[in-house]
């Protein structure tokens, strides 16, 4: 049995029942919230406030928002469709990673790549490879993006607990 609210007084689950000062305990008009879903004795069930969710404040009471609470919360799957464009972008070399490439030198006939090699770095006869300098910072870089989201949906799936509003006649 469940401590139960009525008229006379407060019964509790042990049977017993308070009625001292029962009735003016709750003075007439006071509000009170209670988990069952007709108001007990002595009171009378609101109904201005259905499918609403209670908000804790420590000012002003007041009521506010747009959506039912069913409609809010109850959005049955998370779905949607992204499309757009993702914008090109060029690296700088500070935006490369660091690295370096591997050069082979063969000297064709006539020895034009030989020559070439002394020309920049002294590298003289033969076959072989050498590598470049390291080149790039390891930047970062970004991607613009144009787009837009359709038909999405969220659920929340909060859990509750049904309450009624009543008043003291």
């Amino acid at each position: 049995m469940a401590t139960t609210l009525t008229s006379t007084g407060i019964t509790f689950p042990d049977a017993t029942t308070q009625t001292t000062a029962a009735a003016a305990a709750f003075a007439s008009g006071t509000a009170m919230i209670f988990q069952q879903t007709a108001a007990p004795t002595g009171w009378t069930k609101s109904t201005t406030h259905d499918n609403k969710a209670l908000r804790l404040i420590n000012g002003t009471v007041g009521t506010g928002g747009s959506s039912a609470f069913t409609t809010a919360f109850g959005t049955p799957s998370v779905s949607g469709s992204l499309s757009g464009t993702v914008g090109a972008t060029t690296l700088t070399t500070t935006q490369m990673p660091s690295h370096t490439h591997s050069v082979l030198k063969y000297t064709p006939y006539g020895g034009t790549f030989a020559s070439y090699f002394s020309q920049i770095d002294g590298y003289n006869g033969g076959t072989g490879s050498r590598q470049t300098n390291a080149t790039g910072g390891g930047g970062s870089h970004d991607h613009s993006f144009s787009g837009s989201l359709s038909s999405a949906t969220a659920s929340i799936n909060v859990q509750y607990v049904d309450v009624i509003i009543a008043t003291k006649d």
